[in-house]
């Protein structure tokens, strides 16, 4: 088979990829299907939250704070320079009163001190509030973001109030946050719950058109909470779904690391993405696999596949490529990087490939699959990597002579390292491997790519790459190459979640 022209590599795809469809996808009972339609998104929530620049305010009537004294009702305050609640300060904002954030000011509440919102804060562009405290925003209260919002791992956060992120804001959540039933995350800008956070939804989260949100930590919606995303929603751990999450039209969303939407009795999905709205209850296997939609044709390639023309290779339609990068630990002539790596990478960057790496692993023991991974990120640190960094685990020797404990111990310990690294990690495995030589259930939080040479795949669980044939033709290489399918956006996963170093 030559691959001449992509149409027909991705005909082929379309074919094999039927494999790809898990458990039919369920759909809800009439009276929630008319629920839906009643509460469909409506055109002001999409402007409401699709354009939302900052309006310079006017200050005249505003008086400065110094950070120490007490806030007066009715009186509107800003600050302009570093200002910080230390100690056990325990400061009120009353609710006819409101707290400007001036461009280039930043507010820090630190571990001890509390601060307690009843009218408003808005954060000018360029100013900046750090909570390393506790933070209680009452129902009428409100938050305006349009510079930049951390809270640290110490913090506590209580909402009841409006949190609201314009297009030039961003806030990023890493400690306790409670999203109390009258309150609402509406976000036009970037919102982040970062991997140490733990939050719990009761009210309401909004993504607009131009927002985009992370999920990263440990995240619920409760019984009675909503989500709508308008724009971009990147879920990187699983999350909890038990009251109603809603996916607009025109938004985007992506798992990674194998992470999925986990629907309790009570939560289900409305998704109008393609227009009418689609009821999905509980765990949709179907859409947990298929989020993105993309059908990328792959290579892997090493030092057996020799000199490779990855101009013509680009031209006969390969999206990506997974080089080879390593095998072993590098301590002996047996072992080290791959001969053709450097020369692969750079030549298949320059041809306008996205490019992943792969390491084979040799070790016989934690300690050695540890070694092999400093080895591995040794390798690829000096590269930037489109697609996950991988291992492969596969050698016969490992097979048969450790076991199942053991081979799951070593996949563990070098994927943590990897990641750990800030890397994208991923598995390499055969369906033989997933199935009977690793306990899959504890590796459930990486991608898999999944080797299987049959016409469509027989494994049942989540994988993002698919290697069907090792016997490809491809314009460019001499011989016999690997070919894969890649259902999941891995570059727009890595860059996003900053991943790879791409955005050092």
């Amino acid at each position: 088979m030559k691959l001449i022209k992509k149409i027909s590599l991705l005909l082929m795809a379309a074919v094999l990829a039927v494999g790809f469809s898990a458990a039919n996808i369920t759909t809800a009972t009439a009276d929630k299907e008319n629920e839906a339609e009643q509460t469909a998104p409506k055109a002001d929530v999409l402007a409401e939250y699709g354009n939302a620049e900052y309006e310079e305010i006017d200050t005249s009537r505003f008086r400065r704070w110094n950070g120490v004294s007490e806030f007066t009702d009715g009186q509107n305050y800003y600050i302009y320079r570093e200002l910080e609640l230390r100690g056990e300060a325990d400061m009120t904002l009353p609710k006819n009163s409101a707290l400007l954030i001036k461009s280039g000011a930043k507010l820090i509440v630190y571990d001890e001190s509390a601060l307690t919102v009843k009218g408003k804060i808005i954060i000018e562009p360029g100013g900046q509030m750090i909570v390393s405290g506790k933070l209680v925003a009452s129902p009428e209260s409100e938050i305006e973001c349009y510079g930049e919002f951390s809270a640290t791992p110490k913090s506590t956060l209580e909402l009841s109030c409006e949190f609201f992120i314009g297009n030039s804001g961003a806030a990023a959540f890493s400690g306790v946050v409670n999203v109390y039933k009258q309150g609402l995350f509406a976000n036009g800008g970037t919102l982040t719950f970062t991997k140490n956070s733990i939050v719990k939804v009761t009210g309401k989260v909004i993504g607009g058109k131009s927002g985009v949100i992370f999920l990263k930590g440990d995240f619920s919606l409760t019984m009675n909470a909503a989500m709508e995303s308008h724009g971009w929603l990147y879920v990187y751990h699983d999350t909890a779904i038990a009251g109603i999450l809603t996916l607009g039209e025109g938004s985007e969303l992506y798992t990674a690391y194998g992470s999925r939407l986990q629907y309790t009795k009570s939560g289900f999905l409305r998704d109008y993405r393609n227009g009418e709205p689609e009821i999905i209850e509980k765990t949709a296997e179907e859409y947990n696999n298929h989020p993105e939609m993309v059908q990328w044709i792959g290579i892997d390639v090493s030092r057996y596949q020799g000199a490779i023309d990855f101009e013509r290779v680009k031209a006969a339609g390969v999206d990506f490529v997974l080089l080879r990068s390593s095998i072993g630990d590098g301590s002996d002539i047996t072992t080290g990087e791959d001969i053709r790596f450097a020369v692969n990478m750079r030549e298949a960057k320059k041809a306008g490939l996205m490019v992943g790496a792969y390491h084979y692993l040799l070790g016989e023991d934690v300690e050695d699959a540890l070694a092999e991974a400093r080895f591995f990120i040794k390798t690829i640190s000096k590269y930037e990597l489109d697609f996950p960094a991988v291992l492969d685990f596969e050698d016969p020797w490992q097979q048969d002579y450790l076991t199942n404990d053991e081979r799951t111990a070593m996949a563990l310990a070098f994927l943590r390292e990897v990641e750990n690294a800030g890397y994208y990690p991923m598995l390499y495995v055969n369906t033989n491997w997933a199935e009977n030589y690793l306990d899959m259930s504890k590796l459930g939080k990486y991608e898999l790519w999944l080797a299987e040479w049959h016409p469509k795949p027989s494994y049942n669980g989540r994988f993002g790459i698919w290697q069907y044939t090792a016997y490809g033709g491809v314009s460019g290489i001499d011989g016999d190459v690997d070919l894969d399918i890649c259902t999941k956006n891995y570059r727009k996963l890595i860059v996003n979640g900053n991943y790879n170093h791409l955005n050092s």
